[in-house]
């Protein structure tokens, strides 16, 4: 039986959210340490194989999973920045689009991924950050949903160039699958926030 909500509980912060959520990419640290002391790196392995059905668990693990400690650092700092903005609004976005975000990555890399490739690495999610705040820029055009598209794309717009297969991609062994997918899964949910709020049917994205 739900319970009402106490009266004298003080609502959560943001620098609150902010600081649980730093947490959160700690463990990610956790996780690294752990593979290189533990398991000598081979955790690694558990990731998006394309095509290869006896590596279904790479959809639940591999945006954990990074392939060098400088892969770890790039991400966890852009993991901070981006997941900082969605949370002004609260934890309930930055669930969702992370979720959504790693199993779009996952789908479009099992699919159009090159064959005996391994993809591991929270980049995924990122990406569908910056899918996620540029399109609520795009569909909500309120000031701060607007304010923070802008700045997603002055500090992070060349990022874009990583999500298509370009020499500089390949020759950086870079997913641009993932990043594509991942941006795909971010901008989706931004777009059904647009359906939704001119009263209108999410048809064709309800199940996100």
């Amino acid at each position: 039986m739900p319970t009402a909500p106490d009266p004298f509980q003080k609502p959560e912060t943001y620098w609150q959210r902010l600081s649980q959520y730093a947490w959160i990419i700690a463990g990610l640290w956790l996780i690294e340490i752990s593979d290189r002391i533990l398991f000598g790196g081979n955790l690694e392995q558990h990731g998006i194989h394309p095509r290869d059905f006896s590596h279904w668990e790479g959809f639940l693990f591999a945006p954990f999973l990074h392939g060098s400690w400088s892969h770890l650092i790039g991400n966890s700092i852009s993991l901070l920045i981006l997941g900082a903005a969605i949370l002004i609004k609260g934890w309930r976005d930055l669930i969702l689009v992370s979720v959504v975000s790693a199993l779009t990555a996952g789908f479009v890399v099992f699919l159009i991924g090159k064959s005996g490739t391994n993809h591991v690495g929270a980049s995924s999610v990122i990406f569908g950050y910056f899918g996620f705040l540029v399109g609520m820029g795009i569909y909500q055009r309120n000031g701060l949903s607007i304010l923070l598209a802008v700045l997603v794309v002055i500090f992070y717009g060349g990022a874009v160039f990583t999500m298509f297969p370009t020499e500089a991609t390949r020759a950086a062994s870079i997913s641009w699958e993932g990043h594509l997918g991942g941006a795909i899964g971010g901008f989706l949910i931004a777009k059904s926030r647009r359906i939704r709020k001119a009263g209108l049917p999410p048809a064709g994205i309800a199940g996100l």
